[in-house]
């Protein structure tokens, strides 16, 4: 039975994964060209190359995924609140999507903005939530929201500038 429980455990984590990496690489199909977009773009200081956002949205992707499943793994807290950490990490996702399509591929630099502020927001919600579910899953969130703060900056930069 403990293997059976295992290979459980292995297809949740795959398909948490693979779902959570589906979205970031349909919200880039979205987006349209983003390469181009951002080397066309007037870029505020401390901007990186465009392949950086190649290797690190993936890997953030997959982080993301790991903690959801960490989440629908962990036996502690209460029923409420892994609903409500549930909720979150379903809506930052939805924002996570909309907002490249938004930014990218309508080149909305405002809303963008505003969108990403919104982003920051469900995400320390999410840091603060999963915390009281595991422990695990909210280090997980800590990469991300370091990186959107920094993609924060860089998308008022951009509005800004362009």
């Amino acid at each position: 039975m403990k293997t059976n429980s295992k290979y459980s455990n292995l297809v949740k984590l795959a398909l948490f994964i693979i779902v959570v990496e589906l979205i970031g690489s349909l919200s880039a199909f979205f987006a349209g060209d983003i390469k181009k977009i951002y080397n066309n773009l007037r870029l505020p200081p401390l901007s990186p190359p465009d392949f950086v956002f190649g290797i690190v949205w993936p890997l953030l992707y997959l982080l993301i995924g790991i903690s959801g499943f960490m989440l629908l793994r962990s036996s502690l807290g209460k029923r409420s609140d892994k609903l409500s950490a549930f909720i979150l990490y379903s809506v930052q996702l939805i924002v996570n999507f909309i907002w490249s399509i938004v930014f990218f591929n309508l080149n909305r630099y405002w809303l963008g903005l505003l969108l990403i502020v919104i982003l920051d927001l469900l995400v320390l919600a999410c840091l603060i939530q999963f915390f009281k579910i595991s422990k695990i899953a909210s280090i997980l969130f800590y990469p991300y929201f370091a990186w959107i703060l920094f993609a924060t900056y860089l998308t008022f930069g951009v509005a800004l500038l362009n």
